[in-house]
């Protein structure tokens, strides 16, 4: 999972920039052994979901999106126009079959209150741990400053049968519910009709 900027007043260029290159974009990055990709957007805000075939998949955006993009950090060093996300948690392994046309990519993005970041990594690194397969096996989580990023696909495919993780000498996780537990670590966001929302459905801009 990757982070990226589009410069303010240029996400209309990117997206056509990203739509005029996707074919040739698509092919190279096939050759880099990247098997599906998903970016998805938030105003200016981008956020890439991608599954490779080995660790040491390399992959860049399209030449035509690079003038778009924001360099970061903006600072000296290694200047990049995108980063990688913190992994935070993975409800399971999913299956390379699963795709078909019907499966929907989903991306979402919350905020988390910085004094909160330590105990929501805690938490979920025990979740994953000690209740796997629980939810969905394409669902991750992934963080970048007070940003964090979920992906998962639906309807969910079938989890590989005798996947297991850890097992502690005795649980960690409390007994009160999941939802109630999690609602502090966030910042909503403003929302609209109903009110503030945790996490903001992003859209879907590019797959394969």
């Amino acid at each position: 999972m990757y982070r990226a900027q589009v410069k303010a007043g240029s996400e209309t260029d990117f997206v056509s920039a990203l739509a005029e290159s996707a074919r040739d974009w698509e092919y190279d990055l096939r050759g880099q052994s990247i098997a599906s990709i998903a970016i998805f957007a938030k105003e200016s805000s981008l956020f890439v979901y991608l599954e490779a075939m080995n660790e040491a998949a390399l992959w860049h955006w399209p030449y035509a999106c690079r003038d778009h993009l924001e360099v970061w950090p903006k600072a000296e060093g290694n200047p990049r126009d995108t980063v990688p996300l913190l992994p935070i948690y993975r409800d399971g392994e999913p299956v390379d079959v699963r795709r078909t046309g019907a499966h929907e990519r989903l991306g979402h993005l919350a905020r988390l209150r910085p004094e909160m970041y330590s105990s929501y990594i805690f938490y979920h690194f025990a979740l994953q741990e000690e209740k796997p397969n629980s939810f969905n096996p394409t669902y991750v989580i992934g963080a970048h400053e007070e940003l964090i990023f979920s992906y998962h696909e639906r309807p969910a495919p079938a989890f590989e049968s005798g996947a297991t993780r850890q097992t502690w000498p005795a649980s960690i996780l409390p007994s009160a519910d999941w939802h109630e537990l999690m609602e502090p670590h966030f910042q909503p966001w403003p929302g609209g009709d109903q009110g503030p929302v945790l996490w903001e459905k992003m859209n879907l801009i590019y797959s394969f």
